[in-house]
């Protein structure tokens, strides 16, 4: 992926103002402790998850909604490994 870290730059501003103040420091948080980790093809899907809106990603961290997607659930995974931290 070309200018990685721009793109990441972008997620992490993204992530720190998603709309609702628990996800965005949930996801601020994560987003400067971990994507920096992250392969390519998961930085894609965390800006994808990003844009399944606030709601979805708070219904998803919280179990009140599945994603059939393994991308998604193994980035879920992690954010609420994070949280638990």
């Amino acid at each position: 992926m070309n200018n990685r870290n721009i793109f990441i730059k972008k997620l992490i501003y993204r992530s720190k103002y998603t709309g609702t103040r628990e996800t965005d420091i949930l996801l601020g948080n994560f987003a400067e402790n971990h994507l920096k980790y992250l392969d390519d093809e998961n930085l894609l899907a965390y800006q994808a998850l990003l844009n399944s809106g606030d709601p979805r990603i708070w219904r998803l961290s919280i179990d009140i909604e599945k994603s059939k997607s393994s991308k998604e659930n193994f980035l879920i995974d992690l954010i609420k490994e994070f949280k638990g931290h």
